[in-house]
């Protein structure tokens, strides 16, 4: 968290709708201008979800992609126009979100960052936020908010498929989930993808990530344990409680699911790999 004090008046202008949600609006608002997020993947999901964060109102956003806009970005990924076609995807979002509020401080990285150089750009921001859609990025990423104990968000949507992740240092973490041998994850260039589905797992990623920047972590309550997370009895039939007194259930992943009388994210505790390259026990102890 950087050290802002006080919103200023066109601010308070601003914001005047979610200022009025309550006693403690002006000091979740004011969590929010404090905050830095790196959105590591400017296409389906890191549009609506960089839009939605700078529209609430954090303080500084650091922008990755190494993409340029092509014509069949354009149905899901609505930052940008046909005029854009061609152009370095990081340069046109922060130019346009920054048409939209000029109050967050946004820095563009355009081109894949090595893995130092990511390193540095993860070391000055408070929450990792992974939009990317392959996996050697995501494991790279993963790697990151491992060593530097950020809290990482994620989404992945291809095919009529969407999931999302909530890891930190106490849960599990995405290597875990991957089968070493995967070669290729697959996506949306390979599976196609749904508009739709794509805004809707983006909104609810960063409702996730703004409930917990506005509430901020506690001392122990906001992670489940490293090793314990399948201990937590969340389900679809159990839906997770969010708020003041129930933070952001890290160590859980979202699944998709439109059936019966449910259509939304079944939640569901992640079970951590002792033999996991990046955070077992194995590891743990090579360090």
């Amino acid at each position: 968290m950087h050290t802002e004090t006080r919103l200023s008046d066109a601010e308070f202008i601003r914001y005047s709708r979610s200022l009025m949600l309550g006693e403690t609006a002006e000091a979740r608002q004011l969590r929010l201008k404090q905050a830095r997020v790196l959105v590591l993947g400017l296409g389906g999901l890191g549009c609506p979800v960089a839009t939605t964060l700078v529209s609430a109102g954090v303080g500084a956003l650091t922008l990755i992609d190494g993409d340029n806009v092509e014509l069949s970005n354009l149905p899901r990924q609505q930052l940008y126009q046909t005029s854009d076609i061609g152009k370095p995807k990081a340069e046109v979002a922060a130019a346009r979100l920054r048409q939209h509020n000029p109050h967050p401080q946004l820095q563009e990285v355009q081109g894949r960052p090595d893995e130092q150089r990511l390193r540095e750009l993860a070391a000055d921001c408070d929450v990792l936020v992974d939009c990317s859609d392959n996996l050697p990025t995501r494991l790279q990423l993963n790697r990151l908010a491992r060593e530097t104990g950020k809290p990482l968000f994620a989404g992945a949507v291809s095919g009529t498929s969407a999931q999302l992740y909530l890891l930190n240092q106490y849960s599990a973490c995405y290597q875990c989930l991957v089968d070493p041998d995967w070669q290729v994850l697959q996506n949306c260039r390979s599976l196609g993808v749904d508009p739709a589905l794509v805004t809707l797992t983006a909104q609810q990623l960063v409702w996730l990530l703004l409930q917990y920047l506005q509430t901020g972590p506690t001392d122990a309550s906001d992670a489940v344990p490293f090793g314990q997370a399948n201990s937590v009895p969340f389900g679809p039939a159990n839906p997770i409680p969010f708020g003041q007194a129930n933070p952001v259930p890290f160590g859980h992943y979202g699944r998709f699911a439109a059936s019966g009388n449910h259509i939304g994210f079944h939640w569901y505790p992640l079970h951590a790999n002792p033999g996991c390259a990046c955070c077992g026990t194995a590891q743990q102890g090579a360090v």
